[in-house]
């Protein structure tokens, strides 16, 4: 599995990366916001949903995402046998729309109906799940993915948000005991962040990996693993709308230094000083400590 609920930096890193990031990391995040009343009101839509139609846009994101080839791909067959251009490496993705779409149906929301509806990866999925994962897909696959498509796969959401109202619980308190924390680095990223200052940020060999496997065990064991992907989403989300488009290699260099600060303010009171230290180093650069 790519994409877990346990490291969400490997999905907001290729979200970021693709043409439609900000759109893609904003489709999670209501995702995983969803209330029972939304997701209630949301089945009920898919319930009214061209069924036929809806098959139909599901196959053409498999076909479209077929032809976006993987980092994995990329690496082992560069061409001509060289070694694949930093430019072109960036914008290439770990996972796929399977992927994506299994994370939104298997985490995102208690599903109170029956798994019968097709989606990406040949698995069936909750009405209100499919409805979820279907404008995640759409975003995903886009902008090639065709507007008629587009249209099928998010009406069942647009459709229950025009009718029924909000769907999805406050952003603000989606993050944990230390939401305000989360906020207020949210904030001080809309507001403008020093990317070259994030993409020298540099740790001794494992150490970022180590810390941010602390404070992802942490978030395990105190049941906030949901928050810290929304934290990590709304972040690199927060950055994208700041920064426009841009360039996928510098982004992917900031990014680690970025969501080492985000975890950190998940899950603060179960870190160790030393762990936390490690996480906060990019904090100048966002100017918020």
């Amino acid at each position: 599995m790519v994409y877990t609920l346990s490291s969400p930096t490997v999905l907001a890193v290729d979200a970021a990366c693709h043409p439609c990031g900000a759109e893609i990391l904003g489709a999670l995040g209501d995702a995983f916001r969803l209330t029972e009343r939304g997701v209630t009101r949301l089945g009920l839509r898919a319930l009214d949903a061209d069924h036929e139609a809806t098959a139909l846009a599901w196959g053409m994101v498999e076909m479209v995402d077929a032809g976006a080839v993987p980092t994995a791909t990329t690496l082992r067959f560069p061409g001509a046998g060289r070694v694949p251009e930093a430019g072109v490496l960036a914008r290439t993705r770990l996972g796929d729309v399977r992927d994506v779409t299994r994370l939104v149906v298997t985490e995102a929301a208690p599903w109170p109906d029956a798994a019968r509806v097709p989606v990406a990866g040949g698995r069936r999925a909750a009405g209100s799940a499919a409805a979820a994962a279907a404008v995640v897909a759409a975003r995903w696959t886009s902008p090639d993915l065709p507007p008629e498509h587009v249209e099928v796969l998010t009406w069942p959401w647009l459709a229950a948000a025009a009718a029924d109202g909000e769907l999805t619980a406050p952003a603000d308190a989606s993050y944990g005991p230390h939401s305000e924390s989360v906020v207020a680095l949210r904030t001080a990223v809309a507001d403008g962040v020093r990317l070259l200052d994030l993409a020298q940020v540099r740790w001794a060999e494992g150490d970022w990996a180590r810390s941010m496997h602390a404070a992802a065990w942490a978030a395990f064991t105190s049941g906030r693993l949901r928050e810290q992907l929304l934290a990590v989403v709304d972040v690199t989300a927060a950055l994208l709308r700041a920064e426009g488009r841009p360039d996928p290699v510098l982004l992917r260099d900031a990014l680690p230094a970025l969501h080492a600060l985000t975890v950190a303010r998940v899950v603060p009171d179960l870190l160790e000083p030393s762990v936390a230290a490690d996480l906060c180093r990019g904090s100048s650069a966002v100017g918020s400590r």
